[in-house]
């Protein structure tokens, strides 16, 4: 399978990068974290100029009518920048409208998304919910004209500069059953929602949102009533792709640095990327890159063409997390003191490869998926 990218997606490669580089740099990542939001309308404003919000958006509804390739790269420049910002949760909420969305409610969302005039998060995790949907136990009942929503939603991205968020929740059924999930759209200024931060390893800005009945009109359900599993799985693996490129975004910046500053530090009157023992980890990191790399574009490839992947999906989320994570671990410790000083960009790096890992499920949860492709 050929991995290169045309002219066109270059182009949006090199501009991705030289947004990113020139006003989302480092200093830009640490005030980010350190404000109340993580959220800059200013540099919103350009990520939908340069029509990042619009690439999985048809051009019908205002976007650009890209596919999932060309979105995967902007995410792994993204990872190579280690910038943070509600994309990733708008995006899978646009997917989500696409996907299951009634014209009303694309005609409605799509064209502001894409526009930069609406920020979309998701609310799906639970405590007993991190990928598997069958569990989600948050409930919506019926109620007048519409739904009342009651319970409680973890790690929840960017819900307080969300415009609309898109909550799925139980209307039949038990914990356990794909049927009687519904998705809902929510406007982020619903009466009776509550956002408490929570505090995580990365720079993002997640929440738990606690519903006490809050209401919601029947035409703000996505897809089929009672039968949303299906749409969810379509949007999740979608989102997992994407985040695979994230992450070897990351991993491969991690990598240079770090081989650039073995030439450079010089121990014993020489340079200590001369030493085999240190050759021999830089080779290790080099092999994971690739390796999370072609299973993470594997998958992002056979997706986009619409072709099912779920065992690709599997092996490329287990790979890369691990990987990734061998990866930032080695850039610290070949950086020695400097790697683990918070002054290092690094930390940066190790702490997001952490959260992405966890983000889905984590690897075992992905291994255990491929016992059924290799006959257990």
């Amino acid at each position: 399978m050929n991995f290169d990218l045309d002219e066109p997606q270059r182009m949006l490669q090199a501009t991705t990068r030289e947004f990113l580089h020139a006003k989302c740099d480092k200093s830009v990542v640490r005030q980010l974290e350190a404000s109340e939001t993580g959220h800059s309308p200013e540099l919103w404003k350009t990520m939908a100029e340069l029509g990042w919000l619009g690439i999985l958006i048809p051009e019908r509804y205002g976007g650009l009518g890209l596919g999932l390739l060309e979105m995967a790269i902007v995410f792994e420049e993204i990872g190579r920048a280690a910038f943070d910002s509600p994309l990733f949760a708008t995006v899978m909420g646009s997917l989500a409208i696409v996907e299951g969305g009634t014209e009303a409610q694309k005609r409605e969302l799509l064209p502001k998304i894409a526009a930069g005039e609406r920020i979309v998060t998701v609310a799906w995790a639970e405590r007993d919910v991190s990928n598997d949907f069958r569990f989600v136990s948050v409930a919506a009942r019926p109620a007048d004209d519409g739904y009342v929503v009651q319970g409680t939603k973890l790690f929840v991205p960017y819900a307080t500069v969300a415009d609309d968020i898109l909550v799925v929740a139980r209307t039949a059924g038990k914990a356990g059953n794909k049927t009687g999930l519904t998705l809902f759209t929510v406007s982020g200024a619903a009466p009776g929602m509550r956002c408490s931060p929570l505090a995580t390893i990365a720079p993002d800005k997640q929440y738990r949102i606690d519903f006490d009945e809050v209401r919601v009109s029947s035409d703000r359900i996505v897809g089929q009533r009672e039968k949303a599993f299906p749409l969810l799985q379509v949007v999740a693996e979608q989102a997992m792709a994407l985040q695979c490129a994230e992450m070897v975004g990351g991993a491969q910046h991690e990598l240079e640095v770090t081989a650039a500053y073995t030439k450079e530090r010089v121990q014993f009157d020489r340079p200590i990327g001369t030493f085999q023992a240190v050759q021999h980890r830089l080779a290790d990191m080099f092999t994971d890159v690739q390796g999370a790399r072609w299973t993470s574009y594997q998958v992002i490839t056979r997706l986009g063409r619409g072709i099912p992947a779920v065992k690709e999906l599997a092996i490329a989320k287990a790979f890369t997390s691990e990987a990734c994570q061998r990866v930032a671990f080695s850039a610290q410790q070949l950086h020695g003191g400097a790697g683990v000083d918070m002054g290092n960009d690094l930390h940066f790096y190790y702490r997001r490869a952490k959260a992405l890992e966890l983000r889905f499920g984590a690897s075992p949860i992905h291994l255990k998926a491929l016992e059924s492709h290799i006959g257990l």
